[in-house]
């Protein structure tokens, strides 16, 4: 199954006043049945990576080095994060954070995270705009129609991150657009 199934973008388009419904629905079903998660692709996050800057790039390089490396680490996180973070729709970060808090609140219960990651919220939420990153990175290389939202996404998670200097820095020779006036998802 991929996240968010088109049916769920379509409800939540068509029926925003019942977003959070909807939304704690489609977490409620991940923790009853958590999707595999697929394999890093190296190729497909270098696709990406190329549409923001010529390559080879060292810095992005390193990005892309990061972001392979923390793949297994974050598998945890890679369902929840195409379900927070679609290309289609965007919500209010508040709004994103309040589900996944509830979400991990319910994983730990269950006995689906492991020891370290149920102690810290902020490690689950690292590695679940981790896995969003790896996740827009992939759909900017295969030319979503969404490109705006999937570049404020990544300029907003690298912005975050030491650890994705390069990546910003090479956003914001790239699409300059997204720093000098700030930047909504919406």
């Amino acid at each position: 199954m991929s996240l968010p199934t088109p049916d769920l973008i379509s409800a939540l388009l068509a029926q925003p006043a019942d977003a959070d419904r909807l939304m704690r629905d489609a977490c409620a079903a991940l923790r009853r049945q958590p999707p595999a998660a697929p394999p890093a692709d190296p190729e497909a996050l270098l696709a990406g990576l190329a549409r923001i800057a010529p390559l080879p790039d060292k810095g992005l390089a390193l990005v892309q080095q990061r972001l392979l490396d923390d793949a297994p680490q974050g598998a945890v996180t890679d369902a929840i994060a195409a379900l927070l973070r679609p290309a289609e729709i965007a919500f209010d970060e508040a709004q994103e954070i309040d589900w996944a808090v509830r979400h991990w609140e319910a994983c730990r219960a269950d006995g689906q995270l492991d020891e370290d990651l149920a102690a810290d919220f902020g490690e689950y939420w690292r590695r679940l705009e981790w896995s969003a990153l790896r996740r827009h990175l992939v759909l900017l290389g295969q030319g979503h129609a969404e490109e705006r939202r999937l570049l404020a996404y990544i300029v907003k998670t690298a912005s975050r991150y030491v650890a994705f200097g390069p990546l910003k820095r090479a956003m914001e020779a790239r699409h300059p657009e997204f720093f000098e006036l700030g930047f909504t998802l919406k």
